[in-house]
Order: C-alpha cells, then sequence, then structure tokens
C-alpha cells in the first residue's frame, strides 16, 4: 500500500493522510490538532441590542464554551455576522438564564453575534485555538 501526507493549508492544524486500499482506492484520514492555547476569559454583557461578531470567526479555533450568569435574561446566538433577533428564526441558538453551552465543533471557527430578552448579567466565554 502506498502512503502519502498532503497537508492542507499552514496554520489550519489539519493534515489529510490517504493510503491506497486493497481495491486501488486512495482512503483518507482527516486528523486535527487538538486546542494548544486558551484565551484570557472574556464577559458579554447582556443587552437587548443586537452585537454582530461578538466572537469573530477564526479557522484556529477548536473550542467555544459560553455560560449565562443571568439569572432572568436568556442570551439568543447566530453562527454568523448578522444580528440576531429574540423573535423565532432570528437566532440558531440560545441559552437559558444560568445555562452552559458547548459550541459543536463544526460550528466553533466561525463569527458568534448575540442579543439577550433582558439586559441583566453576563455571558462567560472562553475559547481553545490550536498552533
Amino acid at each position: 500500500m502506498a502512503d502519502s501526507d498532503v497537508p492542507i493549508t499552514a496554520g489550519t492544524g489539519t493534515d489529510i493522510h490517504t493510503f491506497q486500499n486493497a481495491a486501488t482506492f486512495h482512503d483518507q484520514i482527516v486528523r486535527e490538532a487538538p486546542a494548544t492555547a486558551v484565551a484570557a476569559p472574556a464577559s458579554w454583557t447582556l443587552s437587548t441590542s443586537a452585537s454582530t461578531s461578538t466572537i469573530a470567526a477564526d479557522i484556529t479555533r477548536r473550542s467555544v464554551i459560553l455560560w449565562n450568569s443571568s439569572s432572568t435574561g436568556t442570551v439568543y446566538l447566530r453562527y454568523d455576522g448578522t444580528a440576531p433577533t429574540t423573535a423565532a428564526g432570528g437566532w440558531h441558538d440560545q441559552l437559558p438564564p444560568g445555562s452552559r453551552l458547548e459550541v459543536a465543533k463544526e460550528l466553533v471557527t466561525l463569527a458568534q453575534s448575540y442579543i439577550a430578552s433582558a439586559a441583566s448579567g453576563t455571558m462567560e466565554i472562553s475559547l481553545a485555538t490550536a498552533a
């Protein structure tokens, strides 16, 4: 069997490894780099005015953990730079008061925009990236 390593783009922390199987097809395995750095914790003060791209898009990001410390406000978020709304169809995910969210792996590299149902409390943000 022939093996090969094909790097994608420097800095993405991802390599594609291919090998030729018994049927002479190339199978590929994608290996992602684990997080190598955690940014200092950040906070977003809950606001009823939308905040766009509060977390900027970052292809090296490996993890996003959010915690809504408010006892009354729900946080609505969009995984893009569009201003979210609290109305149905205006957001992609929500964090009820006191809840924690670990953003799905497939979405962590995208920008995140927020709005809250009440201006009360903060949302704590933890981000991890790969070198």
